[in-house]
């Protein structure tokens, strides 16, 4: 057998992509603004998540397609209205 298997191929491909990913966001997450994310993915899925103005991911789902509608409506409206996260809500009542 020559050359790498489709499964490497695949591999290197994703790796190649999930750079580019990364990079984009990190410029988003530089310029200090909050984002979603939203991955579609074979099968009718989706993996969301949301990225706040710090770099912390602070909700990450995986969803059936039928959702992802949904999830990013709600995601883009929570990042216009600016409203808090549940983590950090949770962090000012201890403190």
């Amino acid at each position: 057998m020559t050359g790498p298997k489709p499964v490497d191929k695949a591999a290197k491909g994703l790796n190649a992509l999930v750079d580019e990913f990364t990079s984009a966001v990190k410029e988003l997450v530089n310029a200090g603004e909050e984002t979603a994310v939203h991955l579609a993915v074979g099968g009718g899925r989706a993996i969301s998540a949301i990225i706040d103005a710090t770099g912390e991911v602070t909700k990450v789902t995986v969803e059936t397609a039928g959702n992802v509608a949904g999830t990013i409506g709600s995601s883009v409206s929570k990042i216009a209205k600016r409203e808090p996260n549940q983590a950090e809500e949770g962090k000012k009542e201890k403190n």
